[in-house]
């Protein structure tokens, strides 16, 4: 845990920023020419008391570059105790976000971890940025939390551990939290939830969260999708594919750590979350090829893919959402392979049913330093989705392209036409494989400040 502070310091270390086309305000060109250090986004250069940190171009630093900078920096700084950092005012919090991101180690089960530091780092020449330092630190423990649940082993994190969690969480944070049991949640007719349960042992949990401001406002209404481990059900996964399935709920970490610094932010808007949680396992009553599911509004779905489980649990979870007459709802979901073919590591699928609403979930990504990109819904995909014995199938047999749609589609039927929606599917960026800016390998907890930042601002449209 670092130690935060403003204003003078004793520090023996100083970090300052380096412009690559300013460096001679530093140093000598022939010395740092040596030395290889051209003030690039991210380059860290050390002598005895000084770490220069690359900026880019004086012109072109914004927040995204310092976020990615500071994660940058973290990592080549674990040898110092203490620091005294030069920041301007204004990208104070995109520093703090990204050095606290950079330094994220999961070390639970590790059984010999030496303590790195640095222990505590002064911003000099902040003494007024108090509140922006706040906000940042909430923002990025909010990140950590996400990474942290996404980080433990499936056989830790069940379903009614996550609850659990939940509920921890909810009372540290001043959040109203519901749980609902197994025998709850039959009685409120989640068939799509049940169905995906009926192959596991842990049973499953619904966890309703509230954000209750003194606002007669209509809440925002979040949903995550939480399947804390994801076998495939009877369409088992070979094992490569399995090997990350423990993050396969990382939805539902996304909202709730979202849910999580709405408090703290003092956010002035009613929201309410969804959390449906479950297993998708083979081994005691599984889904069957070919059963037929009833969610909770009705609507029947022929199974013809086990694996296809997540838009099922959705699908109760988004009615549910929509009957509390929300002013919007969003859905994070680990959801389809096809999002992250499309848009690879690093950039999230976004599709919904309200242009505006979209636009906002853009306009808060780009703040949040969260790239996120707009796929289409095309009505003429829709046929897909029919059954010949239910009102919908949850997979396409042999249809290879378009499948990201095509979820987005089926998640569509369970939206009340007049209610806002998006859809961001996770898949390809709730991981990273590479350790880059303020981003180390494994967990990214992206959408978790989009989120925040949707909900704290005013909706139009």
């Amino acid at each position: 845990m670092i130690d935060w502070r403003l204003g003078p310091s004793t520090a023996d270390v100083a970090v300052t920023p380096a412009y690559s086309d300013r460096l001679s305000d530093l140093a000598s060109a022939e010395f740092l020419a040596a030395t290889g250090f051209q003030g690039r986004v991210g380059q860290v250069f050390h002598v005895p008391g000084l770490v220069l940190f690359g900026l880019g171009a004086s012109g072109e630093v914004s927040a995204d570059t310092v976020r990615h900078a500071a994660g940058c920096l973290a990592r080549e700084v674990r040898g110092y105790e203490h620091l005294a950092v030069s920041v301007s005012s204004g990208l104070l919090g995109a520093f703090v976000e990204g050095f606290v991101l950079g330094a994220y180690r999961f070390t639970r089960y590790q059984s010999a971890v030496r303590p790195e530091g640095p222990r505590r780092v002064d911003l000099v020449g902040s003494a007024g940025d108090a509140e922006e330092l706040r906000v940042a630190l909430v923002r990025a423990e909010a990140v950590v939390l996400a990474r942290d649940l996404v980080s433990e082993p499936g056989s830790v994190l069940t379903p009614v551990a996550f609850a659990d969690r939940a509920v921890e969480v909810a009372r540290a944070t001043g959040l109203d939290c519901e749980v609902w049991d197994e025998r709850r949640i039959a009685e409120e007719r989640l068939g799509g939830l049940l169905g995906v349960a009926g192959g596991s042992r842990n049973p499953p949990r619904l966890v309703r969260l509230r954000h209750l401001p003194d606002n007669p406002a209509a809440p925002i209404a979040l949903v995550g999708k939480g399947v804390t481990f994801d076998a495939g059900g009877l369409s088992l996964k070979p094992t490569p594919q399995m090997i990350d399935m423990k993050a396969d709920m990382a939805g539902a970490a996304t909202v709730l750590a979202a849910m999580s610094a709405l408090v703290p932010l003092s956010c002035p808007r009613p929201v309410e979350a969804w959390l449906p949680l479950t297993e998708n396992m083979p081994t005691d009553d599984p889904m069957r090829i070919g059963d037929i599911l009833r969610v909770r509004n009705g609507t029947t779905v022929e199974i013809r893919n086990a694996d296809a489980e997540g838009r099922l649990i959705l699908a109760d979870a988004l009615v549910l959402a929509g009957e509390s007459t929300p002013a919007a709802i969003v859905d994070v979901a680990t959801l389809t392979d096809a999002a992250a073919i499309a848009l690879g590591r690093d950039i999230t699928a976004v599709m919904g049913n309200n242009q505006p609403l979209i636009d906002a979930v853009l306009s808060a990504a780009v703040r949040a330093g969260e790239p996120m990109w707009p796929l289409p819904l095309p009505s003429r995909y829709q046929s897909q989705l029919d059954s010949s014995i239910a009102d919908l199938v949850n997979y396409t047999t042999g249809v290879r392209h378009g499948t990201a749609l095509l979820a987005g589609l089926f998640l569509q039927h369970f939206i009340p036409a007049t209610t806002p929606w998006a859809h961001l599917d996770i898949q390809g960026t709730a991981l990273t494989p590479t350790t880059h800016g303020e981003h180390p390998q494994g967990p990214t907890g992206t959408a978790v400040r989009t989120l925040i930042d949707l909900v704290s601002t005013p909706l139009s449209g």
